[in-house]
């Protein structure tokens, strides 16, 4: 039994593009994505995905390897998978946010810690909203709904159809806004209430001088600043599910089939 070029680069080809295109997700996508996950493990992980997914997509069209054509396919599938990761992570930096503004308000600015989620230098505030975000992804089953809607992926925009267009790109753009409005949805309560602390403990200062801002007031700020957080969780999770909801929503509108004459790129 003899098998042409063609067959064995179309055999190829119908798991490659599906590994791309996963790979790109898995490179940006929180939990999954993140660099305290081995890169082996994310590797194995895209090729098990892969496996699962592949034989249940459309036949990819045949593209000569190594071709301008082939290389503008790989950038485009991997260029649709780091944009479904990306919109997802950009939740969670809303939630980072959220604890750099907080910690600003309770004096702890200062506290830094390395995030393993993100690699950067993070307040030990928002390292703690990080994890309560993290374990709210989970037990929502984000993870779940990200793998259902990269399977939808290649039903909607499967291999060879045309990528984002512009107005794909511009929501993209726009979703950026949230990661602010999401940010001080999360923190606006408990900073107006150590706002309050804070100016209640100027009026302190003022009446009576004897008392060291550093001595008293930090102390105070620090004790409000950790209750505050204690109640405002349910917050952080009515916002994040919200957000989760508008992520997972957008996610779908940038995998709908484009349409004819849309400015694809």
């Amino acid at each position: 039994m003899t098998f042409s070029d063609a067959q064995v680069l179309g055999w190829i080809e119908a798991w490659f593009w599906p590994l791309v295109r996963i790979g790109g997700v898995l490179a940006t996508a929180p939990v999954l994505g993140a660099r305290v996950v081995p890169a082996r493990i994310r590797v194995a992980l895209a090729v098990l995905l892969t496996l699962a997914l592949a034989p249940m997509l459309p036949e990819a069209p045949l593209i000569e390897a190594f071709t301008a054509a082939w290389w503008f396919e790989t950038v485009k599938q991997l260029l649709i998978g780091v944009a479904m990761g990306f919109v997802l992570m950009l939740v969670f930096e809303a939630v980072v946010l959220a604890g750099e503004l907080t910690a600003y308000g309770m004096g702890l600015s200062f506290a830094q810690l390395v995030d393993p989620l993100r690699g950067a230098g993070t307040p030990v505030v928002g390292q703690l909203l990080m994890i309560a975000g993290t374990l709210l992804f989970l037990a929502s089953g984000g993870h779940l709904r990200l793998i259902e809607a990269l399977a939808t992926s290649f039903q909607t925009m499967p291999v060879g159809t045309p990528g984002f267009d512009l107005d794909a790109f511009h929501m993209l753009a726009l979703w950026g806004g949230q990661l602010f409005v999401g940010g001080v949805q999360i923190s606006l309560p408990v900073v107006i209430a150590l706002l309050l602390v804070n100016l209640a403990f100027g009026v302190m200062s003022r009446s009576a001088p004897a008392l060291s801002a550093m001595s008293v007031g930090f102390p105070i700020a620090l004790a409000a600043g950790l209750l505050l957080l204690r109640f405002s969780l349910p917050t952080l999770q009515a916002v994040m599910e919200q957000l989760l909801d508008q992520a997972f929503a957008l996610i779908g509108q940038l995998i709908a089939q484009p349409t004819a004459g849309g400015g694809d790129v």
